[in-house]
Order: structure tokens, then C-alpha cells, then sequence
């Protein structure tokens, strides 16, 4: 095992781990995402406002982020393959049942165990990857990841918003617990289901994993050395942001294109999202473009682009606002992929805990999304598209400038 360098591109194994990490991806951002495209659905069914049907979003992604606290030790000890095998079925499988609760409260603490149970392909991906591809071409891999949780995003989002379009088409009008919003949600669930299911037959066993025993003092000493390095504390701190401007901005979309002067349909809202492909893109690309350069040399790039995305969005014409949420995805998943490269290369090199560092980033990540996912359908309540305009700005013009800043530190070398 210690001969083992890792997969290089083109190889089979290689292969079967892209796909296997894509179809990962695809399960895991439809399950979280299902809901964001049919917000405002929540808010006439059960009579509550934007930001409280963004919780439906929120409690899963804050799952996430309290799961990823137990999902790299647990990962340290069965092995990355099997807790991402297990954690996308026993997570698919709670979506199905979360699409059978009528009860808000007890939908929100559903979708919260739900995240919770997700964490573990999240927390391991990209150590995974540095584990089992060569370092020549894992910052292309992680793109190519990333690209998948591009899909899933899009097809959670796409298949929930047009499955109430086909319902409204057909004559349904929700029976029982099984309204349309939650029709939608059952069909998404089976969507990640069925991706869950050829993830755990691609993905080829670890090579370059070793299992760790540690104490829980061991495991509390190992999560504090995550936090020793400045740069690490940085790019924690731009995922956080970067995720937490891009779910916002999502989240307040469908409610400001439900109204005047848009007057959009659930469906037409939902073709939206196919900006989705074109962000993956820019996630491959800058991988590539990390990969040839340098990490650092490239990662201020995407918080730049997501800014010029953020402007074109606060003007009225649909174009410009479709236009803008596209460029906005395309700088958020440049910064993701680059940085969250970054954090399993520097961890290594810096402080020797690359599976801890890359769960700290995610759980800086996912707190963004839980953070602003909420602040941002509260600042279009109270100031409408402008507050949404402004706190975004704040967000990415804030990661934009840790990221210039981490471009002038001191490479370091394992």
C-alpha cells in the first residue's frame, strides 16, 4: 500500500471513481436541495413566511454540518467507501419518508436527521480522492466531484419544481399527507435512491486509505490542529461565505420571480436552474486551471465573478437576473472547487490532518448556507430584492478579499 501513489487520469479505476463520486454528488445535493425551487409552495400550505419556509433548507443543511463532526472519525475507522456507501441509501431512504409527513415541525426535524445521516460524502470526498487519485490529477477530479453535486443541485430543484408543473397539468391536487410539494419530494427521493444505489456498485475499494483507532482525546487534539493554520482558517471562512451568498440568493429567487412584474410558474422558475451545468463547468475549468498554475494563483477569480454575478442579478430585466445567477454559480463553484482542494493539499503539508481539515471546511460551509440561506429570504422581506443585493455583496466581496490574501502566503511543501 505504501507503493501506492494513486490512479492517474485515464485510468479504469480512475474512471469508476469519477462516475461513482458524480452519481454521489447527484444523490446528495437533490436531497438536500429538493425543496428550495418549491418555497413558496410551504409558505401557502402551511401558512408560514419566506424565511421560515427556507428552514426546510436550513435544518438539512445544518444537519449536515453537526454530521460532518462525527463522519470523519467514523470514516478514520469502517473506511471512506463504506460510510459514503451507506450513508446516500439510509439518507435516500429518509427523504422517501419525509415526503409522508404532514407536520412542519416534525418535516424540519426529518429533513434535519436527513442531512445528518448525508455528512458522510461531504466530510470524505476530497480526502478520498487525494487518497485514491495521483496527485497530478486529483485537483481535476475534485472538479469533476464537484460537478456532480452541480447535477444534483439542478435536478433537485428542476425535478421537484417540474413535477408540481406535470401535477398541475394532470388535474392533482394533493391527497392526504401527499400534497404536491411533497409529491415532488418523493419523486426526488427516489431520483437520489437510484443514484445511491450505482454509487455503491462503482466505487472500487480503497487503496490508499489506512484505518485509525483514536481516542476521543486523540480525535479532539486531531480537530484542533485544523484550526492552527491562518490559511486554513481562511479558506474555511471562504466556503462558508461562498455557499452562504449562493444558497441565499437561490432561496429569495423563487419568490421574487413568483411576483410582479415576473409572474413565473413553478415550472418556468425551475428551467432556471439549468444554470447549474454551465457552474460545473466553471468547476472543471478551474480545477484544470489549479492544476496548472497554482491554487492560489487562481482562487480570487471566483469571488470576482460571482461579484459581477450578484450585480447583473439586481437589475429588473429577467435576462439579466437569469444572466446574473448564472455567473454568480459559475464564481461559487470556481472558489468551492479550489478551495476545498486547497484544504486537503495545505492540511497535509501544514498541520497533518487533511480528513479533519476538509470536515471543518465543510462545516464552515454548510453554517454558511444554514446562516445566510435564512438572512437572505428576511432581508427580501423587509427590503426586497436590494437587501438581498447588498448582504450577497457583503458576503462574496468579504471572501474575495480573504482570498487575495491568502494568494500572497507562504506555499509550503510536505
Amino acid at each position: 500500500m505504501s507503493d501506492f501513489e494513486g490512479y492517474l487520469r485515464g485510468d479504469p479505476q480512475a474512471k469508476r471513481i469519477e462516475v461513482g463520486l458524480l452519481m454521489a454528488g447527484l444523490a446528495t445535493f437533490t436531497l438536500l436541495y429538493a425543496t428550495q425551487a418549491i418555497l413558496p409552495y410551504f409558505t401557502r400550505d402551511y401558512g408560514i413566511s419566506p424565511a421560515e419556509a427556507a428552514l426546510s433548507v436550513s435544518m438539512a443543511t445544518a444537519g449536515l454540518g453537526v454530521g460532518l463532526i462525527f463522519a470523519v472519525p467514523v470514516s478514520e475507522r469502517i473506511g471512506r467507501v463504506r460510510l459514503i456507501r451507506w450513508s446516500l441509501i439510509l439518507a435516500s431512504l429518509l427523504a422517501l419518508v419525509v415526503a409522508f409527513l404532514p407536520s412542519w415541525p416534525l418535516f424540519l426535524g426529518a429533513r434535519f436527521l436527513m442531512g445528518f445521516v448525508l455528512a458522510g460524502l461531504p466530510a470524505t470526498a476530497a480526502v478520498y480522492l487525494k487518497e485514491e487519485i495521483h496527485r497530478t490529477y486529483v485537483a481535476a477530479a475534485t472538479g469533476i466531484y464537484i460537478f456532480g453535486t452541480t447535477l444534483g443541485g439542478l435536478s433537485g430543484r428542476v425535478l421537484s419544481a417540474l413535477t408540481i408543473e406535470v401535477a398541475h397539468q394532470w388535474g392533482y391536487a394533493g391527497t392526504g399527507v401527499l400534497s404536491e410539494s411533497h409529491l415532488a419530494l418523493f419523486v426526488t427521493g427516489l431520483l437520489a435512491l437510484g443514484c445511491a444505489v450505482g454509487c455503491w456498485f462503482l466505487l472500487p475499494e480503497s487503496r490508499g486509505f489506512v484505518p485509525h483507532f483514536d481516542s476521543p482525546r486523540e480525535l479532539m487534539r486531531k480537530f484542533g490542529r485544523a484550526f492552527r493554520d491562518p490559511v486554513l482558517l481562511g479558506l474555511y471562512a471562504i466556503g462558508g461565505l461562498g455557499m452562504g451568498t449562493f444558497v441565499g440568493a437561490f432561496n429569495s429567487l423563487a419568490f421574487r420571480l413568483e411576483a410582479a412584474p415576473y409572474l413565473l410558474s413553478v415550472g418556468a422558475m425551475g428551467l432556471i436552474y439549468f444554470v447549474y451545468p454551465v457552474a460545473g463547468v466553471g468547476s472543471i475549468v478551474a480545477g484544470r486551471l489549479g492544476g496548472r498554475y497554482s491554487l492560489r494563483a487562481v482562487l480570487p477569480y471566483g469571488p470576482l465573478v460571482a461579484v459581477i454575478g450578484i450585480l447583473l442579478m439586481g437589475l429588473s430585466h429577467l435576462v439579466w437576473v437569469v444572466l446574473g445567477i448564472a455567473i454568480l454559480s459559475v464564481g461559487f463553484f470556481m472558489s468551492h472547487s479550489l478551495a476545498s482542494t486547497w484544504v486537503a493539499q495545505r492540511a497535509t503539508a501544514s498541520v497533518g490532518v487533511p480528513a479533519q481539515a476538509a470536515s471543518m471546511y465543510m462545516l464552515v460551509y454548510y453554517a454558511g448556507s444554514s446562516l445566510n440561506g435564512n438572512l437572505a429570504p428576511l432581508a427580501w422581506e423587509l427590503r426586497g430584492w436590494s437587501g438581498v443585493t447588498t448582504l450577497s455583496l457583503v458576503f462574496m466581496g468579504t471572501a474575495f478579499v480573504l482570498s487575495v490574501l491568502l494568494a500572497r502566503s507562504r506555499p509550503l511543501v510536505r
